[in-house]
């Protein structure tokens, strides 16, 4: 049975003037990240405050519930520990889609609307990069989350609070795979997969694994936009670059 709450409109209304202005990362912190490496554009985007994590839904889940999801979480974080951030993001992702299917009460309006406005934020975003050139694995990510959230506003209108966490989540789900660290362990399996291909020797290939441990550290400790800096100059090295080449001044990896 769908979960339902039911606000008057202009207290929602106002709600969602205030989830919007709490999404505001300050006008001097950059909202995406483009580099040109191993002969593409790697283009990331910064995520806004709000959107849900697992420990968004954890007030509206039974105890069972919430019991399975800490557990996904306490192997998150020992996996980013450990040193697998590919591992960590992975079960983030399990973890934010089994708290969002096991929401027993509606959460507040503020909540929802904060994660709705949070997700157009990143969707704003996108849409700013994309103004700026053509990026198509980021364009078919701003058309999916931008689908996610229309439907989350639809079923809110509907008072389907279920179906609106369901697709909030899917949408976060979506924008994270742009985030700077999903493009990161991308760029590192690149960079590692030439390396082991034996596209370097000698010096370069001890500083092209120097650069990439900083990178896979970098990811494990949160670090996401030094890491991406390292990993993009370890591409550059076994690219035979001099030096590394910044094509973004507005927002390059930094």
């Amino acid at each position: 049975m769908p979960l339902r709450v039911f606000r008057p409109l202009a207290v929602l209304c106002a709600a969602a003037l205030l989830a919007v202005s709490a999404c505001d990362d300050g006008p001097t912190a950059p909202t995406s990240y483009v580099q040109v490496a191993g002969g593409r554009a790697w283009v990331a985007v910064a995520e806004p405050r709000g959107l849900p994590r697992a420990e968004t839904w954890l007030p509206y889940l039974s105890p069972a519930h919430r019991a399975g999801v800490d557990a996904l979480r306490a192997r998150a974080l020992r996996a980013r520990a450990a040193g697998r951030p590919e591992e960590a993001l992975r079960l983030e992702a399990q973890a934010l889609r089994e708290a969002a299917a096991g929401v027993a009460h509606a959460p507040d309006a503020g909540r929802m609307l904060g994660a709705l406005a949070a997700l157009e934020a990143w969707t704003d975003r996108a849409r700013a990069r994309l103004d700026l050139g053509a990026h198509p694995e980021l364009a078919a990510a701003a058309a999916s989350v931008a689908a996610r959230a229309q439907e989350a506003r639809a079923a809110l209108a509907a008072g389907d609070t279920a179906a609106a966490v369901r697709h909030l989540s899917e949408g976060t789900l979506a924008a994270r795979a742009q985030s700077p660290m999903a493009v990161g362990l991308r760029l590192l399996a690149s960079a590692e997969a030439r390396l082991q291909a034996g596209a370097a020797s000698g010096a370069t290939e001890r500083n092209a694994r120097a650069l990439l441990l900083g990178a896979r550290a970098g990811l494990a400790s949160g670090d996401s936009i030094r890491a991406l800096r390292r990993a993009v100059y370890a591409l550059q090295l076994l690219e035979g670059a001099p030096a590394p080449a910044v094509v973004d001044p507005a927002g390059p990896f930094r």
